[in-house]
């Protein structure tokens, strides 16, 4: 359990930029398909949630076996590769040090603390919606008449193998599937009641799509993800691109079934006009699928009129700023670990410190964090001092006294020394072959560290380079804003449509009246019918008027969006060096950890040896 807080610490840290790359990937993959099927994208959203929810699992799994391997010595930090990753910056002068770096802070125990609360709170509010859909179903009275066997004939038609119960309930605001082995379609009683019986039959078939694909299913799982990575944005983004491509997906199903799009597409703006039902504690989209869920106007526009559509970059400069913030604060993270211990002898509260690197031309070696193993463990740090090198860095749990007792024994000692603390008492050893093997001891560390700097100053031009492209993107989107004359045509759309379904309710009331009446009667309500025709016939000229506005408006973004597809395609070239450099520095870090490892055995051995052989004496002390 020692090396469980740090180790998931450091995988909540790591996420960060993980999840931007991730988000950032799944954009640029959904742009270059934004005129392909739907499940294409669906199937990129999904990959790219599930990508988002394996790699902290496989990263915690690798920490902590890697833990149980050294020497059964607990790791208290889950990556070296950040430590010595900060062995390879630069610092002002100092004096030269090289040790290891201290047991990670109490604020990575905080930080698990904070990430646990927030994922309790979801997963309460996850239960708590199961239960509420679990008594919606049970309340439920079971719809066994024509409504029903019109159901099973629908399942067939889409190829639904598994029985699907309809029941109606006195909640909801539409259609909504739950359950996956047993699956329900929950069916308000006051929709039923008001849609008409070839609209409700569109929205049940939207609904066994849902179910043949085992959305709910699907959705649950989304919602885990969601509960354990609740604090990434790109989470939640992939997440709403998920249910969007989901139900673009199980309308091309339900139309095809049906032989009708505009038959959904009208289903759905008199769904989206009756809203008679009070709303639920917990939304259906939530929990289940619901006919009425996604980007409803959308829908009914691609249904109605589909059409290709241009690049958007609405979504890229947040997603690129959150990438480039994840790298600048993991580099900066990196650049600031040298100047702490040099903070410290000016600040007693820091109790905690990552090591400070050496010389210019000679980084410091930094080795792994070391476990609590004992209290007395906690207190044993060391450096070793080269009296013509700068810098200062230290091992262990450390304060700024042993800042300063170091600079003690450096003025009281004319060359080079091993500085270390055992029991709570100071010691130095100045004997010439401890020093040389301590010194060794490092070696490798230090040239793998210079490697690694070589590779950070590779990486920085490139990471520039697409933050330009970012911001070029960033003013683009500016001007491919949508003109002011398509939102006023889309707005009359949606009123005209709100007009043509009142005029199809009031024509299938007048054809149920026309059954029951007598020859005079009939022809006084056809006389009505025919007026209503002429009338829907007008708003249909005016739809096809205001979707002639709409295409063309739709027809400049494309072109004002041009330049942004060339963009994207350059910032996804100019993505490649990186990820290659990324690779290099992932496996030149895998060496300098196992490297660090190596150099902090030896080196405690060292100081053992030394301690044991009468070769250490106290070290000066402060006057």
């Amino acid at each position: 359990m020692s090396a469980l807080v740090p180790a998931l610490a450091g995988v909540l840290l790591d996420f960060v930029w993980q999840g931007a790359l991730i988000g950032l990937l799944a954009w640029l993959a959904l742009a270059l398909l934004r005129n392909a099927r739907p499940q294409w994208r669906y199937a990129v959203a999904c990959l790219a949630l599930l990508a988002c929810a394996l790699l902290p699992i496989v990263q915690l799994l690798l920490a902590l076996t890697a833990s149980a391997d050294v020497s059964g010595v607990p790791v208290e930090s889950p990556s070296i590769a950040v430590a010595a990753f900060a062995a390879a910056t630069q610092a002002p002068p100092g004096r030269g040090v090289f040790a290891l770096p201290m047991p990670p802070p109490t604020s990575m125990a905080w930080l698990v603390a904070l990430w646990a609360t927030g994922a309790a709170l979801l997963s309460l509010r996850m239960l708590g919606g199961a239960l509420w859909l679990h008594r919606l179903c049970r309340e439920a009275r079971t719809e066994s008449g024509p409504w029903q066997a019109r159901v099973d004939a629908l399942a067939r038609r889409l190829g639904v193998r598994r029985a699907v119960a309809l029941r109606l309930t006195a909640e909801g605001d539409g259609p909504s599937t739950a359950g996956w082995w047993r699956p329900v379609i929950l069916l308000p009683a006051a929709v039923a009641m008001r849609m008409p019986a070839d609209l409700l039959e569109a929205l049940l078939a939207h609904e066994l799509a849902h179910v043949r694909r085992h959305d709910y299913l699907v959705n649950l799982l989304q919602r885990l993800v969601e509960t354990l990575l609740f604090y990434h944005p790109a989470v939640w983004w992939l997440s709403r691109r998920i249910r969007i491509e989901r139900e673009h997906v199980a309308d091309d199903l339900a139309a095809a079934a049906l032989g009708d799009g505009r038959r959904l597409a009208v289903a759905l703006a008199e769904l989206d006009r009756l809203a008679i039902a009070p709303r639920s504690p917990f939304p259906l989209p939530a929990f289940v699928q619901a006919a009425h869920g996604g980007h409803l106007m959308s829908r009914i526009q691609r249904l109605v009129r589909p059409s290709r559509t241009a690049l958007g970059g609405a979504v890229l400069p947040p997603l690129l700023g959150l990438a480039v913030a994840a790298g600048a604060f993991y580099a900066h993270a990196q650049l600031a670990l040298p100047a702490s211990a040099g903070k410290a002898q000016g600040s007693p509260s820091s109790s905690t410190a990552s090591p400070t690197t050496a010389t210019t031309s000679n980084p410091a070696p930094v080795a792994r964090q070391i476990a609590r193993a004992d209290d007395r463990r906690n207190r044993d740090t060391y450096a070793l001092v080269r009296k013509d090198e700068d810098g200062l860095t230290m091992s262990g749990a450390h304060d700024s006294r042993d800042t300063a007792d170091i600079e003690a024994a450096q003025r009281g000692i004319d060359g080079d020394f091993l500085w270390f603390r055992r029991d709570g008492k100071a010691y130095v050893v100045r004997d010439a072959a401890t020093l040389a093997q301590a010194d060794a001891a490092w070696a490798s560390t230090r040239e793998l560290s210079a490697r690694m700097q070589a590779l950070s100053e590779r990486m920085q031009p490139h990471q520039e380079r697409m933050q330009t492209l970012g911001a070029r993107m960033q003013a683009l989107q500016v001007e491919a804003v949508q003109p002011p004359e398509m939102e006023a045509a889309a707005a009359e759309m949606g009123r005209l449509g709100e007009r043509m379904q009142a005029l199809a309710v009031r024509q299938v009331a007048l054809g149920a009246s026309m059954a029951a009446a007598d020859d005079a009667e009939r022809d006084r309500l056809q006389a009505q019918m025919d007026a209503l025709s002429t009338e829907q016939e007008s708003l249909g000229r005016d739809m096809e008027r205001q979707g002639e506005i709409i295409e063309a408006a739709g027809r400049q973004i494309e072109v004002r969006t041009a330049p942004m597809e060339a963009l994207g395609k350059e910032m996804e070239d100019a993505g490649k060096p990186m990820e290659a450099i990324g690779k290099d520095m992932e496996a030149l870090g895998a060496r300098l950890e196992r490297a660090a490892e190596e150099a902090e055995k030896r080196t405690r051995r060292l100081i053992d040896d030394a301690f044991a052989k009468g070769l250490a004496t106290p070290a000066p002390t402060r006057q």
